[in-house]
């Protein structure tokens, strides 16, 4: 499974949306002891291999591709799962890039998952390739990368159970 996340090459901020972000940001990155958060959805059988997910007001369709049985009309749930964490990471880096005040042009994760279709079978590793477009240098960025990675909680999870990789491109060039 391959997913690409946020390719917005205005990488277009909301200004009035900023102060919140900074001041979440202050706040998280000073609290010695954190806050307890909690997420809900709710998945609901819709017809055969299909499901809907919805959050207060936001619906997404999940189903198979046609070849394991399914209608084809939404991400398969492992494509949901590898992008619910690369676009968490991608969070990230757009939360300290803003309180830091790092200029970005452009931020695209690519997230593949390597797992054994058997029974009990799980994900060996993940691989994020995450590429940046910056006049920002290499140790800016690549400060942002180790920082993001420290304040995602999807990833600071999964890193418990699999294998994590995370490469970084500056302009085309790995960093990381």
């Amino acid at each position: 499974n391959s997913i690409n996340l946020i390719n917005n090459q205005c990488m277009r901020i909301l200004g009035e949306k900023a102060e919140i972000v900074k001041e979440q940001m202050k706040r998280r990155l000073t609290d010695k002891d954190g806050e307890i958060g909690a997420e809900r959805v709710d998945v609901t059988h819709v017809e055969h291999l299909m499901f809907t997910i919805r959050k207060k007001e936001h619906t997404l369709l999940v189903d198979e591709p046609e070849d394991r049985g399914g209608t084809n009309r939404g991400l398969n749930p492992l494509a949901y799962f590898l992008a619910g964490a690369a676009s968490c990471l991608g969070m990230q880096y757009i939360k300290l890039a803003i309180l830091k005040n790092i200029d970005l042009t452009s931020l695209t994760i690519t997230a593949r998952g390597h797992y054994n279709r058997k029974r009990e079978g799980a994900f060996s590793k993940i691989l994020y390739d995450v590429r940046i477009e910056s006049e920002e240098g290499s140790s800016t960025i690549a400060e942002l990368a180790e920082e993001a990675e420290e304040l995602c909680f999807a990833h600071n999870t999964l890193k418990k159970a699999v294998q994590l990789i995370t490469n970084v491109y500056l302009n085309g060039e790995k960093i990381k």
